[in-house]
C-alpha cells in the first residue's frame, strides 16, 4: 500500500510532537522550575503539557493510519479531519501551556482541549461511519 502525502505529513509531524514531548518531560523533571518564572508551577505545567503532546502525537499517527485504510469517502473525510483537529490540539494545548510557564498567557489552552475532545469525536463517526457501510478495510 502507498501512504498518502497526506498521512506523511501527518506521521512526520506525530513524530516531531513525540520528540518534542520527550524533551519537555525532561526539562520539567531537570530544570525549568530554576529557570521559569512560574518556578514548580512551571514543571507541573510542562509534565502535563508533555503527557498530553505524546499521548495525542501517538493518537495522531493511529488516526492517520486508520484513515489509510478506510476506503475512500465520507468516512476517510471524517477520520482526516479528525486527525486536523488533533493537530490543532497539539500545538493550542501543550503550547499554550508552555508559553505560560515563561509568564504568558494560557488563554489557547482551553481551545487546544477542545480540538482534542473534537478530533476524538470525529474520527470516532468517521470509524462508525466505515463501520456502518459493511465493506472490510484489511
Amino acid at each position: 500500500m502507498k501512504l498518502s502525502r497526506f498521512a506523511l505529513a501527518l506521521f512526520a509531524f506525530g513524530a516531531f510532537a513525540a520528540l518534542i514531548s520527550i524533551a519537555a518531560a525532561a526539562f520539567a523533571a531537570h530544570g525549568v522550575a530554576n529557570v521559569a518564572p512560574r518556578g514548580e508551577q512551571a514543571a507541573a505545567w510542562f509534565a502535563q503539557a508533555a503527557g498530553f503532546q505524546m499521548d495525542h502525537a501517538l493518537g495522531l499517527i493511529l488516526i492517520t493510519l486508520a484513515a489509510e485504510f478506510a476506503e475512500k469517502g465520507i468516512s476517510t473525510t471524517l477520520m482526516r479531519t479528525g486527525a486536523l483537529l488533533l493537530v490543532g490540539a497539539i500545538v493550542l494545548f501543550p503550547g499554550s501551556l508552555y508559553w505560560a510557564s515563561f509568564g504568558g498567557s494560557s488563554a489557547l489552552t482551553p481551545i487546544g482541549g477542545f480540538a482534542a475532545m473534537g478530533g476524538w469525536v470525529v474520527f470516532g463517526v468517521g470509524a462508525l461511519s466505515a463501520l456502518l457501510r459493511k465493506r472490510t478495510y484489511l
